[in-house]
């Protein structure tokens, strides 16, 4: 475990790249949308995913929201005329044995491959942001942002960084 902790110590001294933040706008968007799946992913136990996009008239709008599992989820593709602009999902319940109060190095890589940048919901009410070009992921507002599982306690995921780099997220997932 030793190990583990020096290793996210030197990752935390490493200068951060810089990020494009998301546009107001699309945030105000998400939280709205976000809100309610909250609440199903915390009464299902599952994580919900899907995209936020352009439709072929400009409009922004959201995909079919989908029930995964209990580690992860696949949105499904939308078809031609929808510009994918980022990938949205739920982290589920409130579990203590599973840290899930951050982005996981496996949603940022899949963002990543996908070219679009991302959005998590915790079951702390978290809402994050994942810019994967800068492979950044930044908390956009903390506990309580978004509806909490009534089960949630703090501080069981220990202290989190208002923003983690990729490298911090491997070392992360390395920890649990």
């Amino acid at each position: 475990m030793v190990p583990t902790l020096l290793l996210l110590l030197a990752l935390s001294l490493e200068p951060l790249p810089a990020y494009t933040p998301p546009d107001p706008g699309e945030v105000a968007m998400l939280k709205a949308r976000l809100a309610p799946i909250q609440h199903l992913s915390f009464v299902a136990r599952y994580e919900y995913c899907g995209y936020l996009g352009r439709s072929a008239d400009h409009r922004p709008g959201f995909t079919e929201i989908v029930r995964g599992h209990h580690n992860g989820c696949t949105p499904v593709m939308p078809g031609a005329g929808f510009d994918l602009i980022a990938s949205l999902h739920t982290h589920g319940a409130y579990d203590p044995s599973v840290p899930a109060e951050f982005p996981t190095a496996l949603d940022m890589r899949s963002d990543h491959a996908e070219g679009v940048n991302g959005y998590v919901a915790t079951p702390g009410g978290r809402l994050w942001y994942i810019d994967s070009q800068a492979m950044l992921a930044v908390q956009i507002c903390g506990p309580g942002c978004l509806p909490q599982d009534p089960g949630f306690h703090p501080g069981d995921d220990g202290a989190i960084a208002p923003v983690l780099s990729y490298g911090q997220l491997l070392a992360l997932d390395a920890w649990e």
